[in-house]
């Protein structure tokens, strides 16, 4: 093989390798087991690795903005809040007006979960001080370390921060200083105007659920309630929203596609206040995709470094004179964004090697090096 060959194939692996060690928990209805390993280097923040990276515009303002699971990485995060336009080469909001959700698993895997979660929390206090938005949603890894669950803690953090006890009190929900601001959070999230409307939540709510409940507000006021007493059927391991994954993975809730995009559509009808779209994490793909013909968003690609991922965002832009919405999955790289596409077709265009797909606009590398696409379709 050449040496230009050899590079070529380096390339593709650096930055589109995915998390196959996590995809072989997915069949599983909730994660149990030794923690996935994690490569040396994970963290912290340094900022001459975000300054030698190309640049990427900040001009966006105004329009909404989501970032998946980041789980302890805050280097990748910064980068992707960077493709938002939400910061510039520090933890400092220049997003204006914009609106950014991030849906959840700030915690866990990676090395620097606290430095990230810090960050976050300083970052949305400057977003409201400029009159924009970082809304910051629960995910079952929160759940988890609110549950006194440590198994998902990087070793060296929880080294670091004084051993496993001190950690689980730091992370009580009703008195522990991580713990309760975590608790205070929602885990549901209508944002956007108009077409760009869209219902956010970690892994997916439930028909049964949304009626029950019959708002976003009533949602979120009862997993807060259920949090403090740690018992509930929303923090429930295979149904709970917060874990739920049947409406990407159908076969997992023991769904047909169109029942589950049926069910998908009663919930969007039940609670989402006008949103046709539902976004969601805890379901690692290896691009930003939909199902349900775009009414389910798939927007966690494992970005961590703990899972050797890469950084990206999903944006949604109305176009108020065709009223219609621009979605865009967004990666680092020269202008390097494409609408989400279909999870499934696009698994099926996948070769054995590594192949570049064209369109007028963009390049898009479409590989699936550790075989993600058949725990999906």
């Amino acid at each position: 093989m050449s040496s230009l060959m050899l590079l070529a194939a380096l390339v593709v692996w650096t930055h589109w390798m995915s998390p196959w060690l996590f995809n072989l928990l997915l069949a599983k209805s909730h994660e149990t087991g030794a923690p996935t390993a994690h490569p040396a280097g994970v963290a912290a923040l340094e900022a001459s690795e975000i300054t030698n990276r190309p640049a990427i515009s900040a001009g966006h303002r105004g329009g909404l903005c989501a970032l998946g699971d980041l789980h302890g990485d805050p280097l990748h995060a910064l980068r992707a809040l960077r493709l938002c336009g939400a910061v510039g080469d520090d933890w400092t909001w220049v997003g204006g007006q914009m609106t950014i959700v991030q849906v959840g698993d700030v915690l866990d895997r990676g090395n620097a979960s606290i430095t990230l979660l810090e960050h976050l929390w300083d970052l949305r206090d400057q977003a409201t001080a400029a009159g924009g938005e970082l809304v910051l949603l629960l995910g079952n890894h929160e759940l988890l370390n609110m549950q006194g669950r440590t198994r998902y803690v990087h070793h060296k953090e929880l080294e670091a921060f004084g051993g496993k006890t001190r950690w689980q009190n730091a992370f009580d929900p009703t008195s522990g200083a991580y713990g309760k601001r975590l608790a205070a959070q929602d885990a549901f999230a209508v944002r956007g105007h108009g077409s760009c409307r869209t219902l956010f939540n970690h892994g997916g709510l439930r028909a049964r659920l949304a009626a029950k409940f019959g708002s976003v507000g009533a949602l979120n006021h009862a997993l807060q309630t259920q949090l403090t007493q740690m018992n509930g059927e929303l923090l429930d391991a295979r149904d709970g929203p917060l874990w739920f994954r049947g409406y990407a993975i159908p076969q997992l809730a023991a769904l047909t596609e169109q029942a589950a995009c049926d069910e998908l559509a009663m919930t969007l009808a039940t609670v989402g206040d006008g949103a046709t779209r539902m976004a969601v994490g805890h379901n690692i793909v290896p691009w930003i995709s939909s199902r349900c013909g775009g009414a389910l968003q798939l927007i966690d690609v494992g970005m961590s470094s703990a899972y050797l991922g890469r950084p990206a965002a999903w944006r949604c832009d109305e176009d108020t004179r065709a009223n219609v919405s621009i979605v865009r999955a967004l990666y680092e790289g020269d202008a390097l964004s494409e609408e989400p596409p279909e999870l499934c077709a696009a698994c099926a265009s996948v070769s054995p090697r590594a192949r570049l797909l064209r369109s007028t606009s963009h390049e898009v590398l479409r590989i699936d090096p550790h075989g993600d696409c058949p725990n999906y379709c």
